[in-house]
């Protein structure tokens, strides 16, 4: 069983000490002329309109239409707050962008403005012509706290620019336990561990065509082999609660007592507005599907699930918001936030997510610690993956409150733009 006492507030080795700011000093200018314009939330949703008004199928775009949609509606953002840079060339030719995200820090009762980078990328005809830093560097230009969570790539350049950087860990739920028990992994670790004995320093990949083949054939005998283990697990969990899906969520728990001192706000405000304005749709149902972009856009099945959560005596005790979404031939569902008044009470929302994820026929939960917590040891061991996700920041000065605040912030997995795609 890996692992469940660690807590959420897992720290990278960086964690434990405050920001000392470095300053990334750029060695490679881009090899063409460019401009980068800096898109106000005022403006995003006309700009957005007529980009992709103009644009046709396959042309490279810098944003969505729903997501545009949703960050002009962002309850955190000033009307002139910066929500996407764009690089353009001697063509007047989008060829990159830079996606900001305005947020809310909360410690204790204070609330400082920091912002989360949601989208980085280039168009292929401008690759490695230093574009994609200068869009780095536009956005610290601005002068402001910034956070982000970013491919492996991204947190290789986030660090020559400087970025401080800490780990939270959390937890895949295999519902069919294929991860651990395919024999033909156990074959490729035990390859890789020989090629390594042997001073081979070649990589060997674990996962290949055959071992998901493999799964894919075995795993619905497998799955059967735990489903009744899991739904009684789920009545068990639920047992004392009741549910009601709700189109948005009424209000804010009783304050629970064990709140964090310091963590990224999200209000019932914010968490309605997520669930009114998706930044992802279903197939079909987005005018940019044939075009060029490189984020969550459509996706066969997308469903947002918003809870209210009473006991027995019918009192308001929380709410949870799951999403459940097909990623190539597997269903995902994913815990996008959940608040109550005790933290044994959050033993419904594992119950909830077992009973959706059965509802959908989902392959994966994503789940927090504290929630993967409350599965039993022997399930645990066959079922549960740790995952770890990298969470980097960047102040704008060594004083400021995001730079202050750092080592002592309560990471979520729903933090920043998590919860929408």
């Amino acid at each position: 069983m890996p692992d469940l006492t660690t807590s959420h507030r897992h720290f990278g080795k960086q964690s434990a000490e405050p920001y000392k700011g470095t300053k990334f000093t750029r060695k490679k200018q881009s090899l063409f002329a460019m401009k980068i314009t800096p898109i106000p939330v005022r403006d995003l949703l006309p700009f957005a309109e007529r980009v992709i008004g103009d644009a046709k199928p396959g042309q490279f775009i810098p944003i969505t239409m729903q997501r545009a949609a949703a960050q002009a509606k962002n309850p955190y953002a000033a009307k002139d707050d910066t929500a996407l840079l764009v690089a353009v060339d001697d063509d007047e030719e989008i060829v990159g962008y830079f996606g900001i995200l305005p947020l809310l820090l909360r410690a204790g009762n204070d609330y400082h403005k920091v912002h989360w980078f949601t989208t980085w990328n280039v168009s292929a005809k401008v690759r490695g012509q230093g574009v994609g830093s200068q869009l780095m560097q536009a956005a610290l230009d601005l002068e402001q706290d910034y956070l982000i969570v970013g491919s492996a790539y991204a947190r290789r350049v986030c660090r020559k620019f400087g970025f401080a950087e800490r780990s939270l860990d959390y937890f895949w739920l295999d519902l069919s336990g294929m991860a651990k028990l395919n024999p033909l992994v156990w074959m490729r670790r035990g390859y890789r561990k020989m090629r390594h004995l042997l001073g081979i320093k070649k990589e060997t990949a674990i996962n290949t065509p055959l071992t998901e083949s493999f799964a894919n054939r075995v795993a619905p005998f497998t799955r059967r082999i735990f489903a009744p283990h899991l739904g009684r697990l789920e009545s068990d969990l639920l047992e004392g609660f009741r549910y009601q899906e709700v189109p948005k969520i009424h209000a804010e728990p009783p304050t629970p007592p064990h709140i964090p001192k310091v963590e990224l706000h999200r209000g019932v405000d914010a968490i309605n507005w997520m669930l009114a304005c998706p930044w992802v749709v279903e197939t079909g149902k987005s005018v940019t599907e044939g075009m060029d972009y490189y984020f969550s856009d459509a996706r066969p099945l997308y469903r947002q699930i918003a809870v209210e959560i009473f006991n027995r005596e019918n009192e308001y005790l929380g709410f949870a918001v799951f999403s459940v979404t097909r990623k190539g031939s597997g269903v995902f569902l994913q815990i996008r936030d959940f608040r109550l008044t005790q933290p044994s009470c959050e033993r419904a929302v594992l119950a909830l997510a077992l009973r959706y994820a059965r509802q959908y026929r989902a392959n994966i939960i994503e789940l927090p610690t504290e929630i993967a917590a409350y599965l039993p040891p022997k399930l645990g061991r066959l079922l549960l993956q740790r995952k770890t996700r990298t969470y980097q920041m960047h102040p704008k000065t060594e004083e400021s409150p995001l730079a202050r605040l750092w080592p002592e912030i309560t990471l979520h997995l729903y933090d920043g733009d998590m919860g929408f795609s």
